[in-house]
Parts: structure tokens; sequence; C-alpha cells
């Protein structure tokens, strides 16, 4: 046989001829050996030198081999050391001793050495295995205590469930404690107890898997959401009368998906409805209205001139303003809603109020018979808001603009009377603001400097005053530039710099929004093109894109003839979706972009967790990675909830096989904080602003020499 190799052997004998001899026959196979006359010195020996096995003697005096057997298996050592004994011929009381006291092998002398060979050998190979299993075993705990998970034992006859130590921690109770059926079911809420007892009375005579979960309640009012595993496949686990299962506390993971949904129904600093949540509740308004003859009115809210706030206070102030103004809507909508309390309710007769975002409020008015009621409440809400509002020992005092729109009598769908509301809010702010105005058809017209806004954009594409402005995007796992995202500015003859804020909006509620992402389409994959042939290349540009964009019907061929004329392949365009907008129109954009998908585009989901997804349209979409927008980061570090939302989302991503892309870092805290979270892409001040293409490739190539130790490219090609 062969030479063991790093393989090391304690014997310990009295008799210094046995252990030369010893000695030298393992020697000769490989063995390194340690050597011990008694068993004092052999334990010490045992414990700092960790051999792979002990062959000891039984008789020995001081420490016999008993002893050290006993001693030995104290230790327990990470290591699984096999310990042979030797004995005397047909010592067999010996042997059953020495097995009692830890022992897992024995030899007789005068050795047999041709066979000791072979029991060593099967005697290192059987620790080994055994090593390898109580790792495993470890592993395996140690992977159901991270998942909150453990195994049961459902014994039918007795109706007992006999659990792990991870099940027991799940219910807080004492692992030796043995649970009847009839303690299972009194641990269960109310609500789950009949649904749960069904299925378990099945299980010991029905053979199919089933999986159910289920809230218990603990001492001290604990609620805890559990998922219950039950294995009833193996026949002769029914015949032996025990079925096998496991369970796994889903509090945390439920917890964090309620805060997605939460999220997505609801402005995260107010507590309202958002837009979104708000529209699907103004339609069934309209139903339940149409079905009844009745009317209501629409009252959108607008702060006059809250950006000075923002900009002379901070946007904490402005934040802090924004909630004061909340509650006091609030208090007023109750009162409103009292009076009315004397009639038979149905759940959508009540007034309520949403935040559309920003300093946009909406109050659908319920029970209203006529224009004057809307008009008595908006009257009201206008008095009361020229009181001060105390924020942050600072006296603010600010008025309100209020567009009103009524139903049926202005529109008879859920968009055309937001429409019209927002109309009214729009002539309400012309006409000198703090003050409210209904819609009237003569608001038809558009304001002239609405009219001419829409005129000056159709010039600036004829003209060309628009440009891309590109925004980095930087890999955390090797701080390298992953790609960019275009952003349209409008470069105005007089006005300079137009914010986006200001004409995409316009763009958007006319048919300028298709010709716009056609040109910024033309234009990113013509510097895509350029900065290839400059040795440049990203792995993609995010473009900005709109269902109206996506629904055109050249939208396939633009994009596919521009990808040609500037030698640049369909993998180098990402498609940026808003969340809340594409959830509208899925069934309609959702062929489209599978179709951008077979042709090698990738797409984004931007400004996630501001709108309203369904988790099953998340998963039918084709789409490669998540946006986080920027409201989540801005205050990651220092708002909780913030954090908790962005650690679901990257695990929810993640979970889907989807990269995720943090927008609007600004500094270094909220940089580590997400790297440490796993995220993959971060976009933001903390590294570049938006800079136009040859600005960004030279940012680009410096950072790119700074990261990986280059020189800077000659950029003379480019000047």
């Amino acid at each position: 046989m062969g030479q063991v190799v790093n393989k090391s052997i304690l014997i310990i004998d009295d008799d210094i001829d046995i252990r030369q001899i010893l000695s030298l026959k393992l020697k000769k196979l490989g063995y390194s050996i340690i050597e011990a006359e008694d068993g004092n010195v052999g334990l010490q020996k045992l414990k700092n030198e960790m051999p792979d096995m002990v062959m000891v003697d039984v008789n020995m005096p001081g420490m016999d081999g008993f002893e050290f057997c006993e001693h030995a298996a104290k230790l327990k050592p990470e290591k699984h050391i096999p310990i042979m004994v030797m004995t005397a011929q047909d010592d067999q009381g010996s042997v059953n001793r020495a097995y009692e006291k830890g022992a897992t092998d024995f030899i007789t002398k005068p050795i047999n050495y041709t066979k000791l060979e072979h029991r060593i050998r099967f005697s290192i190979r059987s620790s080994e295995t055994s090593e390898k299993l109580a790792s495993r075993e470890r592993q395996l705990l140690s992977a159901q205590k991270i998942a909150k998970m453990g195994e049961w034992i459902y014994d039918i006859k007795n109706m007992e469930f006999h659990c792990s130590d991870e099940v027991a921690n799940i219910f807080n109770i004492s692992k030796q404690r043995v649970m009847s059926h009839d303690d299972l079911i009194n641990y269960i809420v109310d609500e789950d107890v009949n649904r749960v007892k069904a299925v378990l009375d099945q299980i010991s005579i029905e053979t199919t898997n089933d999986s159910l979960e289920y809230s218990i309640k603990l001492d001290a009012g604990v609620i805890k959401r559990i998922r219950q595993i039950i294995d009833v496949n193996t026949n002769d686990r029914i015949k032996e009368g025990m079925i096998f299962g496991v369970f796994q506390d889903v509090s945390d993971l439920r917890n964090a998906e309620q805060k997605v949904k939460t999220l997505a129904l609801y402005d995260r600093l107010t507590d309202l409805p958002n837009r979104s949540f708000f529209k699907r509740l103004l339609a069934k308004k309209i139903l339940f209205s149409s079905r009844h003859a009745q009317q209501f009115a629409l009252l959108d809210i607008n702060f006059d001139n809250f950006m000075r706030i923002n900009s002379n206070l901070g946007h904490n102030v402005g934040d802090k303003l924004i909630i004061a103004a909340c509650e006091r809507l609030k208090n007023m909508l109750r009162d409103h809603n009292e009076l009315i309390s004397g009639q038979d309710q149905g759940v959508f007769e009540t007034s309520f109020l949403a935040h559309l975002g920003g300093d946009n409020f909406i109050i659908l008015l319920s029970d209203i018979k006529n224009a004057d009621d809307a008009a008595i409440v908006a009257r009201r809400i206008s008095a009361k808001f020229s009181e001060a509002f105390d924020i942050l020992n600072n006296e603010i005092h600010i008025s309100i603009s209020i567009g009103i729109g009524l139903y049926p009598d202005d529109a008879k769908n859920a968009d055309e009377l937001l429409k019209k509301a927002s109309s009214a809010l729009h002539y309400a702010k012309e006409t000198g603001k703090n003050c409210y105005r209904f819609y009237t058809k003569e608001m038809n017209v558009l304001s002239f400097q609405r009219l001419s806004m829409e005129t000056a954009l159709r010039k600036a594409l004829e003209q060309e005053e628009f440009v891309l402005y590109y925004q980095p995007k930087i890999s955390l796992l090797d701080n390298s530039i992953t790609g960019a995202e275009a952003l349209i500015r409008w470069n105005h003859p007089e006005m300079g710099l137009v914010s986006p804020a200001e004409f995409i909006p316009l763009a958007e509620s006319t048919d300028l929004i298709v010709p716009m992402t056609d040109w910024i389409i033309v234009e990113a994959c013509r510097q895509i093109g350029e900065w290839h042939r400059n040795d440049f290349q990203l792995e993609s540009v995010a473009i900005n894109i709109t269902p109206s964009s996506l629904l055109d019907k050249s939208i396939h061929d633009h994009v596919l003839n521009n990808l040609r004329s500037a030698g640049v392949q369909a993998a180098r365009l990402d498609f940026e979706i808003t969340e809340s907008v594409l959830m509208e129109d899925v069934d309609l954009i959702l062929p489209i972009l599978e179709e951008f998908k077979e042709y090698g585009c990738s797409i984004s989901i931007d400004d996630f967790g501001t709108g309203y997804s369904s988790l099953s349209y998340l998963k039918r979409l084709p789409i490669s990675k998540l946006k986080i927008d920027q409201s989540f980061i801005r205050e990651i570090m220092h708002d909780n909830d913030d954090a908790i939302i962005v650690n679901a989302v990257i695990a929810l991503a993640h979970s889907l096989g989807l990269k995720v892309i943090a927008e609007g870092v600004e500094d270094k805290d909220q940089l580590e904080y997400l790297a440490q979270h796993n995220c993959d892409v971060v976009q933001g001040y903390y590294y570049s602003c938006p800079l136009v293409g040859k600005d960004f490739y030279d940012w680009a190539i410096q950072h790119e020499s700074e990261v990986l130790g280059k020189e800077p490219a000659n950029l003379a090609s480019l000047l």
C-alpha cells in the first residue's frame, strides 16, 4: 500500500519496547508518531497536538487506558479522534469497558501488524466521515437558525408533536416539552384556527403534502407568522403512525412585504393614500355614485410659493409643514364626515384625503347637493390655512389655491375629473392665488403661458435646443463605471437651461413626448457610437421612456435603425420606465418590452417603491434591474423606515434575480450603507452630477485611471 501523508498517531504505553516497535512499524507506513509513557502525558499531548488517532494500552500505572478514554471524551474537540485500545489476548471484559468509556476500536496483543494497518486506515477514514457528518449537521443547524426553521414529528396515535431546538425557539417553549395536538391548536389565533385544524385533522388519512401559513399568539401578546410544511408522501411513515414536517417563522418576511405593499399604496411622508391608490379609490367612488345618483367634488389643493419655504428654510421644514398641513386637513375633513354621519353611509360615501406628492393634496368631498357645498368647504379650508403654522420654532404663513371639479357635471370618469380639477387649480394660480376656482368650459382653452411654453417646446425640437446630459452609474463591487443615465435638458436661447420639471409634464400631456423621446434615442445612440469609436464603452446607457412612446407603432423600427446607424449593439440601451405608470398599461406594454428584451435591450423599473406594483406583474415583466427612488436614499441614515424599505427592496430584487440601482447617493455614509447591504449599483452627486457627453467622457477616463491605476487616455480626438 502507498504511504499515508500528514496523518499522526499518538501511542500511549508504559512499555517502551512496545512503543518503539509500534512506532517503527507505523512510520514505515508513512504515519507521524507521537509517544507517551502513561495516560497523564498522553492526555496532555492529545490536547496540544491533536493527532489523527490514539492507540492506548489498557493496563498502565497511574492513569490507565480506561481513565484516559473517559477524560479524552470530556475534551470534546472539534476534531473527531478515534481511540484504539490495546488489550491482552481474549480480554473481552476490558474491551467492553473501554467502549463504554469512549474507545472506538480495540486490538489484542500480541499485535497482528497486517490487521493493524487495515484497522488504522478504517478508523481514520471513519473518523473523517464522522467529522464531515458532524460539520454538515452543524451547518444545517446554523442554516435552520438563520432561516428560523426547524423540524417536527407528529405522532398520530398519541397526537403529540416532537420538535427541534429551532421549533422550540419559535414557540418559546422548552425543547423537552412535548406538544399535544390541542396545545398546538391553542397557540393559533382565532381567525386562523378553524382552517388549520381542518388540515391537521386530515393529515392522518390523506397522503398529499400540505403547506399552510397562519399566525400564533405567544406570551405577552407576541404574534408570529409561521409556515408549516407537512410531508405525508411516505406511506411507511403513515403505517408507523409518524408524520414529518417543518415550521418556519416568516414574521420578518411578511412584515417587510407589508411595508412594501403599504409603501405602494400610501405616501410615506403623510401616510395618506398616494396618487395611484387615490385613482383606484376615485374609480370605485364614481361607480358607487353612478349607481346611487350621487354628486361629489374633487378639491385639488396646492400651496402658494411653497418652493420659497424649501429654499429659505430647508427641506426638513418643508416636510414638517406638509405633515402639519395634512393634520389640519384631516381634522377639517373629520368634522365634515361627522356632519353627515347621521346618514346611511356606504363604504365610499364618506369624504377622504390623499397626498399626490410635494405640496399637492386632494380631497374627495362626498354628500354635496350643489357647487355651493364645495365652495363652502373650500372657503373654510382657505380660512383655516390663514392661521400661522409653528414649524421648528418658525412661524410660517402660507396661502393655498384650490381647484374644484364636480361629478358628474364636469366629468364622468376618474382621469377626466382629475384633469378638470387640476385645470381649475392652474386657473386659480393664474388669477392671483390664495383663492378657489371651479372648472368651467372657458378653462378648456390653455392659458397664455401654457400655450407659449408648448409653442416654444415645438420650436425647441425643430431648432435642436435640447441636449443630453449623462450621469454615471457605479458598481459597488469594484467601483467601476457600469453605465449612465441619459437626462434631457432644454437650452432655451433666452431662459437658458430649463428644468425638466417645467417642460416634461407639459410634453407628457401633449403629443410632444413621443418626438422628444425619439430625439433622445437618436442622440443617445449617436453618443454611444462616438464613445465606442474612441475605445470607450459602457455596459449600457439608460433612457427614460414613457408608455406613450412604447405604444407608438414605429418605436421598434426607430430604435433598431438608430442602433444600426450608430454601429451600437442593442445591449447598450437600457429602457427605464416608471413603476406607477407601467402598472396602468402593463398588459399593453408587456409584449412590447418582451420584444425589446429579445433584441438584447435591458429593461429597468425606475423610482421603484413610489407607486403601486403587483408582485405577480413584477415576475412577468422582462426586467433586469430595479431603481430605488432617491426619496428613500436621502434619509436612509436617519430614518429607520427608509432603511427597512431599502433593505426589503434589495432582498426582493435579488430573490427575483434582479440587480438593484440606488439613485440620489450624495454622501459616503449612504454609499457605505448600500454597499454593506448588497446594493449592486449607485448613481448620484457623490460621484458626479449629470454631464454633457464630452465632460462625461473626460470624467469617466479620469475615474477609470484612478480606480485601475491606469494613465488617462489621450482625449485629443474628442477636443
